[in-house]
C-alpha cells in the first residue's frame, strides 16, 4: 500500500495545482516519488537510490524505467521514439539482461505503478520460431530498418544474430561455421565501442534462421 500512495501524491494532484507546476517543480515531485517507491521496494540495493533516479533522469526520452524485483535490480532503456511503445521495451530489456521478469516503474517522467509492482513476462523473449522481424524485442525503429535486419533471412548462411539488452543487433554472415558465425556476431555486439561494455554481456540471438533467443547463450554453441 505503501506505493501506491506515493503514486497518488504524485500524479493524482488537482488540475489547477498540476498545472500552475514548473517544470523544476514537476522534475523534484517525480524524483521523489521514483526514490520513495524504490526505497520502498528495494531497501537493500548495492546502487544508492538516488544514483538510480539521477542516472534515469539524465536518460534521454522516451524512456523507462524497470526493476527485477528478486534480485532488486534496475534496468533503464533511453531514446525510443515513441512512449507508446517504451514500456514494454524497457520489460524486454530488464528480463533479457536478468533473466527474469520485470517490473515497470515509469516511462519518461510519469510514475505507472499503480498499487504493488508486478513482474510481467514478456513474451517475446520466448520466442523459438523461424525469424521474424515482428519478433524481435526491445530494438528501435532505426535498428528494425536497417536493411541489414530486414533481410537477415536472405543472407548467406551460415549466420547469426548477436542482441544486447540495449536493443543492439550485430550480424555475421558466410562463416565457415555455425560456431564461427556466432562467436563473430558476439564479438562485434561485445566489442561495440558506443558501449563500452555497460549492462552486461550479448546474447546469440538467432543461428541461421532458428530464433534462440530463449536459451539465454552468451556463448556460440
Amino acid at each position: 500500500m505503501r506505493i501506491m500512495k506515493f503514486w497518488v501524491v504524485f500524479l493524482v494532484l488537482p488540475g489547477a495545482a498540476l498545472a500552475a507546476l514548473t517544470n523544476a517543480e514537476r522534475k523534484s515531485q517525480f524524483e521523489r516519488a521514483m526514490a520513495s517507491i524504490i526505497a520502498a521496494t528495494t531497501p537493500a540495493l548495492r546502487t544508492p537510490r538516488e544514483v538510480l533516479v539521477k542516472d534515469y533522469v539524465a536518460c534521454k526520452p522516451n524512456k523507462g524505467q524497470a526493476v527485477e524485483l528478486v534480485g532488486a535490480s534496475y534496468f533503464r532503456s533511453c531514446e525510443h521514439e515513441d512512449a507508446s511503445v517504451t514500456g514494454d521495451r524497457s520489460l524486454e530489456a530488464c528480463q533479457l539482461r536478468y533473466g527474469k521478469p520485470c517490473a515497470l516503474i515509469a516511462v519518461n517522467e510519469e510514475i505507472v505503478v499503480e498499487g504493488e509492482l508486478a513482474s510481467k513476462d514478456m513474451s517475446r523473449l520466448h520466442y523459438a520460431g523461424k525469424y521474424d522481424l515482428s519478433q524481435i524485442p526491445i530494438i528501435r525503429q532505426i535498428t528494425r530498418q536497417r536493411a541489414d535486419v530486414q533481410n537477415y533471412d536472405k543472407v548467406m548462411e551460415p549466420k547469426a544474430m548477436a542482441i544486447h539488452p540495449w536493443g543492439k543487433l550485430f550480424i555475421s554472415a558466410g562463416d565457415p561455421s555455425l560456431g564461427d558465425a556466432q562467436a563473430a556476431a558476439l564479438a562485434k555486439c561485445n566489442s561495440d565501442p558506443a558501449r563500452n561494455g555497460r549492462d552486461g554481456g550479448c546474447f546469440v540471438y538467432a543461428v541461421n534462421n532458428d530464433v534462440v533467443i530463449g536459451e539465454r547463450r552468451m556463448q556460440p554453441k
